[in-house]
């Protein structure tokens, strides 16, 4: 049997979600969907990937992208509640960071598709956050990595190139784009409840993984773990350079506005990782 889960992951993109995948499944009582156990899916119901994109389709990352591509979600809940079997924990959930891609023309109505799909009064949703410049910077330097085949505008470009230089909102910057959290904050507490929407920052989960994850099991309904039981990082890469000094103020102008929304959406959130705003 299966069903619905009860609680996504939805962010954000290079916040360590990939990490939050494998580490929640550390605790006894909590099931999210992983590399392994999304091909176990696939394999038991002899699903052809070949008609699914994005997430469902890689058998290699732990992403379903089921809400955001409409290709996935036509196929139907009963597939997707296939990779969430019943039996294997009473906290079911997933992680796919493309769901907080709201302002993408791309994965325009994710939160109207989870509105329609999914019990959203019953719903749980745990967003990680990251400064935004430095986000922002990482996800310039993976697209940049020879074996990344996403990002192919902002490909051989430097930072400067695909940030202040292509700054115009028309272009859908999603270098930019991905590190403005204020309106897709907003629009998960509208549709989830804010009660429902636990926001927590990467650099707080690096910092103290034990006590950030032990807060994050009381969101969800479930009970503390005494020790660390070997969270980790995952898909962390060791990028050369630097910001230029130039783009870090300019980049510091461009985010203050919306960071300050951000802060007073979730002013008890640890800031002290983040640069000055």
């Amino acid at each position: 049997m299966s069903s619905i889960p009860n609680f996504l992951i939805a962010g954000v993109m290079k916040a360590g979600t990939s990490g939050a995948a494998l580490n929640l499944n550390m605790h006894p009582e909590i099931y999210c969907v992983t590399p392994y156990w999304k091909k176990k899916t696939v394999e038991k119901y002899n699903y052809d990937t070949g008609s699914f994109v994005g997430g469902m389709a890689n058998m290699g990352n732990k992403e379903l992208d089921f809400f955001n591509e409409v290709t996935n979600y036509n196929h139907g809940m009963d597939v997707y509640k296939t990779f969430f079997p019943i039996a294997s924990s009473p906290i079911r959930g997933e992680a796919s960071p493309n769901y907080f891609c709201l302002d993408e023309n791309k994965y325009s109505g994710i939160v109207s598709r989870m509105s329609a799909s999914l019990d959203t009064a019953n719903t749980k949703v745990v967003i990680f956050l990251r400064d935004p410049i430095t986000r922002a910077y990482s996800h310039w330097n993976q697209i940049q990595q020879p074996e990344t085949t996403f990002g192919s505008r902002y490909k051989g470009k430097t930072f400067n190139e695909c940030t202040e230089q292509s700054s115009n909102p028309q272009n859908q910057n999603a270098i930019l784009g991905r590190s403005e959290y204020a309106n897709n904050l907003a629009s998960y507490r509208s549709v989830f409840g804010a009660n429902n929407v636990y926001v927590t920052t990467q650099e707080s989960v690096v910092a103290n993984p034990l006590i950030e994850y032990n807060k994050i099991f009381n969101f969800l309904g479930t009970f503390n773990l005494p020790i660390d039981p070997g969270f980790r990082m995952s898909n962390v890469s060791d990028y050369t350079g630097s910001i230029d000094s130039g783009s870090l103020a300019w980049c510091k102008n461009y985010f203050k506005d919306n960071v300050t929304i951000v802060k007073e959406l979730y002013p008890d959130l640890d800031y002290s990782g983040w640069n000055s705003y």
